[in-house]
């Protein structure tokens, strides 16, 4: 072995150990080992894949690792702007004005990480993000691959982990079923044919509902579960929406539920015009369906939820001050949510968070805005205190399918990460949003959130 490999394994197991933090890798290299800058930027991310390969059994194929896996600073000499990029981009010339950039800072100075724990990704900046262990519905131990931003987010949740696993680990309650959801609108000129309309539909659903499932959403074992009537009018016009939800243990399945609604709507239509019932328009109502936007009606996704139980003293000692300032805090939050945005959405920073796994693991749906709202929460019991984090409609599908292909590298990630099933995604998802915001909570408590030196 050589010299730099013999770096790599004994880093990698003072990581394991507890010795070194991960972040504090690029330091040790420089200070204790004398590596020259930059080239201890790619060495610290061949260290951290090694720990991870170490703790899943797996080994990477389709993560890229760039020769050159760091940022350069330049500065435009016209207007002094200052330009952080990829040591690969051979593009130095300033967008803005079109001058040449010069480099700026010394030769230490000017190169920067990628990302924090940056382990690969050329389009994605992948960063290990230490590991988190979970019980209840789902029991097992997830090691944390993210592609964040080149901020402190993986640093947060690395010891917001950290902090979770010594009070034994995140609670999980995830649904067995993961919901979807499309809806057809009608538009009638009365009030009276609509309802005659709501007959016709209810006679015939029972014989439509068995031949969707069969045609349509047999192939993921779905289920039609619910069809729901709401009435609706605009002047004139009298809308009658007839909503479909259905359910799958172990699919994402929109893409079926979509294609047996159009399938529905095509039998209605026919069967309303021999019946003689008159309705001026027929779509699919996709404004009504509540997909892929924070809305009350979103019933697309698995709910899930995580949370910890601790002391409340033990809590106090954590954040350097009382229970009561807990309780303001989470307060002023939900206000700022409910109150001054008017809708609920996000009461933390699950909008940060939540992307950063769809974005690593490419599960179905691909979305860096994602649909899934997020509800951050204390409760005192006794002489005890619960912080949980609740995700009601999260949506993946975490096998590639017809419904989407996952690439490679994603697909790497996924394993090395431990998630197998579409309910391991929920849990682990929902498990590191609450290492996120309890830390978060943490740091804002004690006046260490954006603290100036």
């Amino acid at each position: 072995m050589s010299d730099k490999g013999k770096i790599i394994e004994e880093i990698a197991g003072k990581i394991k150990s507890g010795e070194i933090q991960p972040w504090k890798v690029e330091s040790v290299l420089l200070e204790e080992y004398g590596m020259n800058s930059p080239e201890h930027f790619r060495t610290a991310a061949l260290i951290r894949r090694r720990l991870i390969e170490g703790l899943t059994g797996y080994t990477f194929n389709y993560l890229e690792l760039p020769e050159k896996p760091y940022l350069m600073q330049w500065r435009c000499p016209k207007d002094n702007s200052i330009w952080h990029l990829e040591a690969r981009d051979q593009d130095t010339v300033c967008s803005r004005c079109g001058s040449q950039l010069e480099p700026y800072g010394t030769e230490i100075d000017r190169f920067r990480p990628l990302a924090n724990n940056y382990i690969g990704g050329s389009e994605e900046y992948y960063s290990y993000a230490g590991q988190i262990k979970v019980f209840g519905d789902v029991n097992k131990t997830f090691t944390n691959i993210l592609a964040y931003g080149t901020g402190f987010g993986t640093l947060g949740i690395s010891v917001g982990c950290f902090r979770v696993n010594k009070l034994g680990g995140a609670e999980i309650k995830v649904s067995k079923w993961a919901g979807a959801t499309r809806n057809l609108g009608y538009v009638f000129e009365s009030e009276e044919e609509r309802e005659r309309g709501v007959e016709a539909v209810k006679e015939y659903l029972p014989t439509l509902r068995k031949e969707m499932e069969e045609k349509y959403l047999a192939e993921f074992s779905g289920e039609i579960y619910e069809v729901e009537f709401v009435r609706r009018q605009h002047h004139g016009q009298c809308y009658l929406y007839i909503c479909f939800h259905t359910r799958f243990e172990h699919a994402r399945g929109h893409g079926d539920t979509s294609a047996a609604v159009g399938f529905a709507r095509g039998r209605f239509d026919a069967k309303f015009k021999e019946m003689g019932i008159a309705y001026v328009q027929s779509l699919i109502a996709m404004g009504f369906d509540g997909d892929l936007k924070p809305s009350p009606r979103n019933r697309r996704g698995r709910y899930v939820s995580a949370r910890v139980k601790l002391p409340i003293s033990e809590y106090e000692k954590m954040s350097k001050t009382n229970i009561d300032s807990l309780l303001t805090y989470m307060e002023i939050d939900r206000q700022g949510v409910t109150q001054e945005q008017g809708h609920f959405l996000y009461s933390g920073m699950g909008g940060e968070i939540i992307p950063a796994i769809y974005r690593g693991t490419k599960v179905n749906p691909r979305p860096y805005n994602v649909s899934c709202t997020e509800n951050v929460y204390v409760k005192i019991k006794g002489e005890d205190l619960i912080y949980g984090v609740e995700l009601p409609n999260l949506e993946a599908g975490a096998a590639s399918s017809r419904e989407g292909l996952i690439c490679p590298a994603a697909r790497e990630v996924l394993k090395f990460m431990g998630i197998g099933t579409s309910r391991e995604f929920a849990a682990v998802t929902a498990a590191i949003t609450l290492a996120g915001e309890f830390n978060f909570t943490l740091l804002h408590l004690r006046g260490e959130m954006y603290a100036s030196s």
